[in-house]
């Protein structure tokens, strides 16, 4: 068990602006926040950075540990590698004006994950499509690109990971051919520290195992949110009208990292944007946290089995929904359709190229399931049957109202944490007041 004052990789936490009010504590997915002594506390082994307590957290006490733009001036190789739903934060604005206004803020190379997306959407079909044939994994598949779904099958739902769709993120994609890439353009590298920025949504991160992503040094990985380069891009915009970079916006030669950015891509960040790209007709897209939760069960009881492939955001309208977007969610929702309803959404890349990379295991992970377990199941000592026993005893003396006046999620939990030694029964203010009046 994690110290509960260490803050969470995905959330950090100020106790200067904490006023108790328990608003995250009821939030959390999977009970990851205690109020003691008039504060939050993580706990940091359940955290899988959702990000809800960001969003409910009305003093700003809850925020995410993203990197600070001053970071750039250090680094001497940048990358920013950018989700389409930045375009999304600027209606009206063209993409490539976007992206040079990146390069205008001082990133190396900015990088586009378009192609990226499609190259994920083509090998997922295939795998979809190989999978109805040979049944090698259950029905429904589940869709891997959003970190926090994983983490929380792996967490409370494990018996579901088989569902998870085994290729790779489009991130994680990009991050690996940016590495290829660089290593030759920059001949003296190992003198030089290489920082790859992801322009991020949501506090999530990439996930802590990085398979394809960084084992290789001097390559270093930095978050930051769109609301943390909002102000700054939106300054640079006005500047980089017009200018584009000899080698294209990206600053690399090859045209995949010049990929323009298009309505297939944008619509990625809406919930349901990622199965409306792909050639696979019984599908679900399913957004918001406890939405997510509630369809897990069912997929836990065996329902949906006639459905191949389900796209799971738990950020409400998808990543256009994430905490650390910059505008109204709605808003950008609504300049996402105006732009597809312009210009359509063909698809761009070749079938042909992507089913011969497929071939190769281009587009397979490392990981197993047994390591995604380690890495995100419940790592909390297991309770003895004397413990359990316990805990029942105590849930006959507890008001069971659920209020969270104790400072934790529900009775049961409370319980759970007396018998752990983590709380004191003495912390329920009505089991307090019952026995003074007794």
């Amino acid at each position: 068990m994690c110290d509960p004052k260490t803050p969470s990789g995905y959330v950090q936490f100020n106790e200067d602006l904490c006023t108790g009010c328990a608003a995250c504590v009821r939030c959390c997915p999977t009970q990851a926040i205690r109020i003691r002594e008039g504060m939050s506390v993580h706990l940091t082994d359940r955290c899988i950075g959702c990000g809800e307590c960001i969003r409910v957290c009305g003093t700003g006490a809850m925020s995410a540990p993203t990197s600070e733009l001053e970071s750039l001036k250090r680094d001497q190789i940048s990358v920013a590698l950018v989700s389409p739903v930045l375009y999304s934060q600027f209606p009206g604005e063209k993409p490539e004006n976007i992206l040079q206004g990146l390069r205008e803020m001082g990133f190396c190379y900015v990088v586009d994950m378009s192609y990226f997306l499609e190259m994920f959407q083509c090998a997922a079909e295939e795998f979809i499509a190989r999978n109805r044939e040979n049944k090698t994994y259950p029905h429904p598949l589940i869709s891997p690109i959003c970190p926090v779904v994983v983490r929380l099958i792996a967490f409370q739902f494990p018996d579901l990971l088989s569902h998870v769709m085994p290729v790779i993120r489009p991130v994680a994609l990009m991050s690996r051919e940016i590495r290829r890439q660089l290593v030759p353009r920059e001949p003296d590298m190992t003198n030089k520290t290489v920082a790859l920025y992801y322009i991020n949504p949501c506090p999530t991160k990439f996930a802590p195992d990085r398979p394809y992503f960084h084992h290789e040094q001097p390559y270093v990985d930095r978050v930051l949110g769109i609301n943390d380069i909002y102000a700054e891009l939106y300054r640079h915009l006005s500047q980089s009208q017009g200018k584009i970079a000899k080698n294209g916006v990206s600053g690399f030669s090859q045209e995949y990292f010049n990929y323009c950015p298009g309505p297939r891509s944008l619509i990625w960040g809406m919930s349901g944007g990622e199965i409306a790209g792909m050639d696979t007709e019984h599908t679900l897209a399913v957004s918001g946290l406890r939405e997510t939760v509630t369809y897990l069960e069912k997929i836990e009881m065996g329902l949906f089995s006639d459905i191949e492939y389900i796209e799971f955001r738990t950020c409400p309208e998808g990543c256009l929904g994430g905490t650390l977007t910059a505008i109204d969610r709605y808003l950008s929702k609504n300049a996402v359709q105006k732009a597809v309803l312009k210009v359509g959404a063909e698809r761009r890349v070749s079938r042909r190229e992507i089913l011969q990379l497929y071939e190769k295991d281009w587009f397979i992970p490392k990981s197993s399931l047994a390591r995604m377990t380690g890495l995100f199941g419940i790592q909390k000592p297991p309770l003895s049957i004397d413990s359990l026993s316990e805990i029942d005893r105590l849930m006959n003396l507890l008001p069971g109202k659920n209020c969270a006046a104790c400072g934790t999620p529900n009775c049961r939990t409370f319980a759970e944490d007396v018998v752990r030694k983590k709380a004191a029964l003495s912390d329920c203010p009505v089991f307090c007041t019952r026995q003074r009046k007794k």
